[in-house]
């Protein structure tokens, strides 16, 4: 089946910027993550994803791992990085969030507010540029190969990025097969997929494998992407 509209790929480069705010301690830290920048907070949650460097049982965003290695409050970083951030679609309820279990915290261990760190936080933030790949697919099996050719900052944007920075209810993927495909379950069973339990490799190899129904191995998609050159 053909769709009515090609799904187009799309890729972002995130330009990092220091902002100058930095924090020492826990009250610090607080009073800078209610008023920071939103793209601050989005970069911290998630740039250990989109640089493929989080690996499962390890802190998955910058501030559980700061505050857990840095002030050694194991007991709130757990807390932070267990955050289900898939049920946020908006950065300010994810930062009230945050905020709250430190305050909470906070209210329980008085005296832990002005513990200091052995590194201070550097806060930082990104700048997005989008731009257009030469990837676009008519078909789901299509789709399944361009998945597996396009670069996984592709598939970075088109599920993280559409979903929670924009605001989005679902990822670009689920809505062009619903509007085009008409398939509700098959969108509703990649929307189900919790992103943050996977790398960035199995994520795509869950994606491909419920809509073509098969999974491909590294050098496959090694091989596919020479071919591609």
């Amino acid at each position: 089946m053909r769709a009515k509209e090609p799904f187009k790929f799309h890729t972002s480069s995130q330009l990092v910027e220091i902002t100058g705010r930095k924090a020492a301690n826990l009250k610090e830290f607080l009073e800078i993550i209610k008023e920071i920048n939103d793209s601050s907070i989005f970069y911290h949650v998630h740039h250990a994803f989109r640089e493929h460097q989080f690996a499962p049982g390890h802190y998955t965003n910058d501030f559980a791992h700061w505050i857990g290695e840095e002030l050694s409050e194991n007991a709130l970083a757990e807390r932070l990085a267990n955050i289900n951030i898939k049920d946020y679609l908006e950065i300010q309820s994810l930062r009230q969030k945050i905020a709250e279990i430190i305050e909470n915290h906070l209210k329980a261990n008085p005296g832990n507010s002005n513990l200091t760190a052995k590194h201070k936080f550097y806060f930082c933030k990104n700048i997005g540029v989008v731009q257009k790949t030469k990837y676009i697919a008519w078909e789901l099996e299509e789709f399944c190969d361009m998945l597996n050719r396009v670069g996984l900052r592709s598939l970075f944007f088109h599920f993280f990025e559409a979903r929670l920075r924009l605001g989005r209810k679902t990822n670009d993927f689920s809505d062009w097969i619903i509007h085009n495909f008409h398939n509700a379950a098959l969108a509703r069973q990649i929307e189900a997929l919790d992103p943050y339990l996977y790398t960035m490799d199995q994520l795509r190899d869950q994606i491909i494998s419920l809509i073509c129904g098969k999974k491909e191995d590294f050098f496959g998609r090694l091989l596919k992407w020479l071919k591609a050159r």
